[in-house]
């Protein structure tokens, strides 16, 4: 498997891939990944790009356990008599 974010990959790119980071504002980082930030699409260093992707599967993981609760609310409600 290549390695497309090292060597020579990136020496195609303007400045071999360095540059600021969108996110963070980091100087003279390798800014190798695009993201979508707020609509548009930005490039971004490899922390951020983790750091975006973690907070991604924690809210994910928060609606799907709050998901059954809300189905599951109705259901144990008491039927009228």
């Amino acid at each position: 498997m290549s390695k497309a974010h090292r060597g020579t990959g990136i020496r195609k790119e303007p400045n071999h891939g360095r540059g600021t980071c969108a996110i963070c504002g980091a100087q003279q980082i390798k800014t190798l990944y695009e993201q979508e930030v707020d609509g548009k699409k930005v490039k971004v260093c490899k922390y951020c790009k983790a750091n975006l992707k973690n907070k991604a599967r924690a809210e994910a993981k928060i609606a799907k356990a709050a998901a059954p609760k809300e189905e599951a609310a109705p259901a144990e409600a008491p039927a009228a008599e």
